[in-house]
């Protein structure tokens, strides 16, 4: 967009600023207008990212009784891969983009978001382990190698299902999956799942809904 042209414009002119200064020198005027108008952009950023988090968890709240994301580890999720002198890191560009990726969708706090808006409306948000729910078919729970062709696509390899689809819809069906296998009940969406607090109508099929963000690196 351009917003993200303009924020990077000055970031390469706060480094051609930077290259320019001698060391030990303080920032000149322009150098510190420079600085002001990166940190403008990205707090305008980050407010538009809140309101958004803030409008879409309100509305998970609202329409379901029980919502069910993957426990990640996200601060081992985001440790550095840069290694050691003696131990280098591999793919160190490609991990700190991911890293910037999760830092800038803050999935922790989609997720503290979800958790008390849930609990103001009798509902609960439920953590399931998170390993393979994106290898794994939901269809016949096996995991056979090859199957998730792409980001987006997922296709069971297993000959006796063959169930082809969107691997983020499969993932989310994977987490259904366990936390009712935890808890012994199904969620419908109807209230009928043994919750207390007030009943809330949804259509009958059982739903997951992760925020979009949390199944980024399932």
């Amino acid at each position: 967009s351009g917003e993200n042209e303009r924020l990077l414009r000055l970031e390469r002119k706060s480094a051609r600023q930077r290259a320019t200064r001698k060391k030990g020198d303080p920032g000149s005027n322009r150098e510190r207008r420079t600085y002001d108008q990166i940190a403008r952009l990205r707090a305008t950023a980050k407010r538009r990212a809140v309101d958004w988090q803030h409008q879409s968890t309100t509305d998970l709240a609202r329409r379901f009784s029980a919502i069910v994301v993957e426990d990640l580890n996200i601060t081992a999720m985001m440790a550095s891969a840069c290694g050691t002198v003696q131990e280098p890191g591999v793919n160190v560009a490609q991990k700190r983009g991911l890293n910037r990726s999760i830092a800038s969708q803050a999935w922790g706090r989609t997720v503290e978001f979800l958790t008390y808006k849930s609990a103001d409306r009798g509902g609960l948000v439920a953590k399931v382990r998170p390993y393979g729910t994106s290898q794994e078919c939901h269809r016949c729970h096996t995991t056979t190698a090859g199957s998730r062709e792409t980001q987006s696509r997922f296709a069971c390899k297993n000959l006796a299902c063959g169930w082809t689809g969107n691997a983020d819809t499969n993932a989310a069906r994977n987490q259904l999956h366990r936390y009712n296998s935890a808890a012994g009940r199904a969620v419908t969406g109807r209230g009928d799942s043994g919750i207390p607090g007030p009943v809330k109508r949804q259509a009958s099929c059982p739903t997951v809904s992760p925020a979009p963000a949390l199944r980024a690196a399932a």
